[in-house]
Parts: structure tokens; C-alpha cells; sequence
């Protein structure tokens, strides 16, 4: 669904998509595949693979001035990435995660200052922070604007908060995450902070491909103003519907070449079409080391020189990150086949 006024697209939190999300959660392991080690994603500097959590911590300190001692919290903490690389930077601040359960509390336990996991209601956190921290979280709640007034009462008076999310007018797979509710623009991102009570003091589409990164300050923005331009958004998402299915046409045809055929990448884009290609996949092509040797999907996943010179690997990507992909791998001797525009 698209909203009319403020262009937010989401998906309906119906009873059937809440029971599904439960189902999801109940046994979620992120980053499974690489036993639980943090997905890289491409650094705009290097142009190399990266954790997508050094990646960030270098662009916020860059960007924003911090105290030399203060309190994080990281909500959706997970296996606690996002806090291993801020106790590198800062290293006289204390660590705090939130989640559903406690599960990763032994993995959590073992970084530098960690202080405390809450887990339930985040209205029952009674302390303040100087950072906290969505990486990849706030698309999960089922209503992010009290979310983000519910943070806005723990962030302290000089307090930042720091969202990340996927930007879904660069990444249309992102229409495809079953447990994603809200799919942002910088528009309806930047509006949902207003709403709840915050400005933003820094933003970017730069710091890692397809993905926005918001800092946000305690203080509604005054005169604050968005264009009502939600038919051109429902145009836009139509668009992305429409290049998702031509891309499952593409990648059909060169499966069905009598040639070997693998798709780069193993996550949320490659699962996605590798099933929607019933089973013609030969093998998965990935640059991090800890899934390189693995079997997905029951097909092996293997590196870029183990890649057969008669094979032919689908980019399986959004077009801005596979011009980059495709660039750095334009010496090896297999032929890689980029997605359509959109």
C-alpha cells in the first residue's frame, strides 16, 4: 500500500502477516548461513566488500562530533555487530542492546562495556542514552512512529538517534522481506522522524548502497514540509513490481542456456529468485569468505575464481550495486549477466 499524503509504502499488518512474522521470529538466526558472521556489503571508498557495521561506524563518527564517554543502546541488536565496532571508537562508552529475546546474551556478554539486554516493552526502559542505534529494524515494527516516540523519551537531551534502513526507491527486493512492514523513501523516513518528535541533523543514501542512513536530534522540525506526491510513488513501487517480474523472465532464459548457471549473492535477492527459477541453479557465487564452501539451498556456494570460464553468473542485484559488482569483476574469464534497468 502506498499513502496518498505522505507517500509511506508498507505492507498491511494483518492478522495473517502478524502470524507470519511470529512464525518467522520464532526461530530467527541472522546471518545463519555464515554462522552468524555479519553480512559485508560494499564500501563507497574501497570499493571492496566490507562489514556493513565498520562501514557505518566510520561514515557517523566522520559526521557527527560524539563525547569521549556516553550510553549506546542498539535496538535490534541481534548478535551485537552494531556494538562490537562502536566499543572500537569508543571504548570509555557502555553497550546496551534491546531485543525479543535473550538468546544472544552469552554472544553479547563478551563485548567490551556491554552493560544490559532489555527485552519487552521498550515504554519499561527507564534510563537515557547519548546514541541509539536501528540498524536494519525499524521496517519491522508494526507502528514505527510510536516506536520512535517511545525512543524519542530515552534518548538523552544531547542524545542522537541512528537509523538505518533500506531505501526502497534504489532496492525493490526489499518489497520481497516477508517481516519488512514499512519499505522507506528519504521522504517517508524523514517525515516518520518529524512526526515523533525528532529533526534530522545528518542524512545520506551514499553511506552503503541502496540503504538510508538518518542521525536524528530530540526537537520537531519547525515548518516542516513534504510533497503530496504519492500517485508518482505508487508509480514508482508499480515500476519496481514490473522490473522484479522482467528480472525472473531474464534470469529463466540464460538458466535454460546449456551452460552452467550460478547466481552472485546469498542473501534476501539471490533466495528469492533462485527459488522463483525452480531449481535451474547450478551453484551461488559469493565474495565472503565465511560462506565460500557451503551448501544453500542444497547448491554450493562458491568464490569468484572457483567460477567455471563456460559458466554464466546473474547479478541478482539492485542496478546501482550491480554496476559496481560487475565492474570488479569484469576480469574473470565467466560472463556475468546485469539486471535490467528499471
Amino acid at each position: 500500500m502506498v499513502c496518498e499524503a505522505c507517500s509511506a509504502v508498507q505492507k498491511t499488518p494483518s492478522k495473517r502477516w502478524l502470524a507470519e512474522i511470529e512464525e518467522i521470529y520464532r526461530d530467527y538466526a541472522a546471518y545463519s548461513l555464515a554462522d552468524g558472521a555479519e553480512q559485508l556489503v560494499l564500501d563507497p571508498i574501497t570499493a571492496s566488500p566490507a562489514k556493513r557495521s565498520d562501514v557505518l561506524v566510520k561514515k557517523l563518527i566522520g559526521s557527527i562530533d560524539f563525547p569521549d564517554t556516553g550510553r549506546a543502546l542498539d535496538v535490534g541488536c541481534g548478535h551485537g555487530v552494531t556494538m562490537a565496532a562502536l566499543s572500537v571508537v569508543f571504548p570509555n562508552w557502555r553497550f546496551n542492546g534491546y531485543e525479543l529475546g535473550e538468546g544472544n546474551l552469552p554472544v553479547l556478554q563478551k563485548i567490551k562495556n556491554f552493560e544490559f539486554l532489555y527485552t519487552g516493552a521498550l515504554t519499561a526502559i527507564d534510563s537515557k542514552f547519548d546514541l541509539i542505534s536501528m540498524i536494519h529494524s525499524l521496517e519491522h515494527f508494526v507502528d514505527p512512529i510510536s516506536t520512535l516516540c517511545e525512543l524519542r523519551e530515552i534518548v538523552g537531551h544531547e542524545g542522537r538517534l541512528f537509523v538505518e534502513v533500506c531505501n526502497v526507491q534504489e532496492n525493490p527486493f526489499d518489497l520481497l522481506v516477508a517481516d519488512h512492514l514499512m519499505h522507506f523513501s528519504p521522504v517517508s523516513l524523514r517525515y516518520a522522524l518529524n512526526r515523533a518528535g525528532f529533526s534530522t541533523e545528518c542524512e545520506s543514501t551514499t553511506w552503503v548502497k541502496k540503504e538510508l542512513s538518518f542521525v536524528a536530534i530530540q526537537g520537531r522540525e519547525e515548518n516542516f514540509a513534504y510533497s503530496k506526491n504519492g500517485s508518482s510513488e505508487v508509480e514508482r513501487i508499480s515500476a519496481s513490481v514490473a522490473w522484479l517480474v522482467k528480472l525472473v523472465e531474464l534470469a529463466r532464459v540464460v538458466a535454460q542456456e546449456n551452460r552452467p548457471f550460478g547466481i552472485f549473492g546469498t542473501s534476501i535477492a539471490a533466495t528469492w529468485l533462485s527459488t522463483a527459477l525452480s531449481g535451474e541453479v547450478d551453484f551461488f557465487v559469493d565474495e565472503d569468505p565465511h560462506r565460500i564452501g557451503r551448501n544453500y539451498l542444497g547448491k554450493e556456494v562458491i568464490g569468484p575464481d572457483e567460477v567455471p570460464e563456460s559458466a554464466v553468473v546473474f547479478l541478482a542485484l539492485a542496478p546501482t550495486l550491480a554496476d559496481a559488482i560487475a565492474r570488479r569483476l569484469a576480469d574473470y574469464p565467466f560472463e556475468l549477466i546485469s539486471p535490467p534497468p528499471i
